[in-house]
């Protein structure tokens, strides 16, 4: 029996498909990406990686009675994570955040995934050419990738605790193919911690510090071709290393970890796509609410 743990949700047993999966190099390397970019330059207590975050997700979905499949999707779903995760559409000004996404198809079939599905029965397109209501699903629905999201940043942050995740946790479930909550009281706590996740976490100045003047790094030493966009396809501690054997990438990442010149900041729009309504990411929840 595979056995795995993760540190919001537990222990859980995982089919031979997905603990080889979670084992394969492409999944391991991402135990090197944080999921808040450059945060933990300012901030070295927030390290949630999008490794424990795509656990976290594929662990949802088993858990709202997913099929492999879908658990297989959810699990690399990030797979294709730059280092310093979404810094760098900033720094390629994508505004949907979505570069990962461009180059996911291609960071699949140029890794050992393909073979390890074949030998359990799977094809690629069996996680690329459907979609996975359990796993996405546009905004007013709820998603897994979004609820781990939330609750994984906000009990990291400090702002929520593993008893209010299980209470969360307990009280969703599947309804016509849709995570609904079952609990108004449980809605309502959500939607409150959702704001406190946008304003204290996302909006927060020193995250936006951290995240914008680390764009501006690498976009420098990019245009100066000190680093190429492979060089993204590597982790944090990598690049980071590549950014600081430059003289002038050691100092700003040195003047970043100082807060230089932080009270005259004012931020840009580096990370305001991150930002959502919490009206409208949970407005939707509650119509449906009397079917579940």
């Amino acid at each position: 029996m595979n056995i795995i743990t993760d540190n919001l949700y537990g222990k859980f047993s995982v089919s031979p498909l997905i603990h080889e999966l979670i084992n394969s190099r492409p999944f391991q390397r991402l135990k090197g990406i944080h999921q808040g970019g450059g945060i933990f330059l300012v901030n070295p207590k927030l390290t949630l990686t999008r490794h424990e975050h795509s656990i976290g997700v594929m662990l949802l979905i088993k858990l709202l009675g997913g099929t492999e499949t879908e658990q297989a999707a959810g699990l690399l779903h990030d797979i294709s994570h730059t280092a310093f995760s979404h810094v760098i559409d900033y720094v390629f000004e994508h505004a949907g955040e979505d570069y990962h996404e461009e180059i996911f198809q291609r960071i699949l079939n140029n890794s050992e995934i393909p073979e390890i599905l074949s030998k359990h029965g799977y094809r690629l397109s069996h996680l690329t050419a459907q979609n996975f209501n359990i796993l996405e699903q546009p905004l007013p629905n709820l998603c897994a990738d979004r609820i781990d999201y939330a609750l994984r940043d906000l009990f990291y942050a400090g702002f929520i605790t593993k008893e209010e995740v299980k209470n969360f946790i307990s009280a969703i479930s599947i309804h016509e193919g849709r995570i609904m909550v079952s609990s108004i009281a449980q809605a309502q706590w959500f939607k409150s911690k959702f704001e406190i996740l946008n304003k204290d976490y996302f909006a927060k100045k020193e995250h936006l510090y951290a995240n914008e003047k680390l764009t501006e790094i690498i976009k420098h030493l990019l245009n100066e071709n000190v680093i190429t966009p492979t060089d993204f396809e590597t982790d944090d501690a990598q690049l980071l290393k590549q950014i600081e054997n430059t003289v002038a990438g050691k100092q700003r990442i040195e003047e970043i970890k100082k807060f230089k010149d932080f009270e005259a900041y004012t931020p840009g729009f580096s990370l305001k796509n991150r930002i959502v309504d919490p009206e409208l990411y949970i407005s939707g929840v509650y119509s449906r609410l009397s079917q579940v």
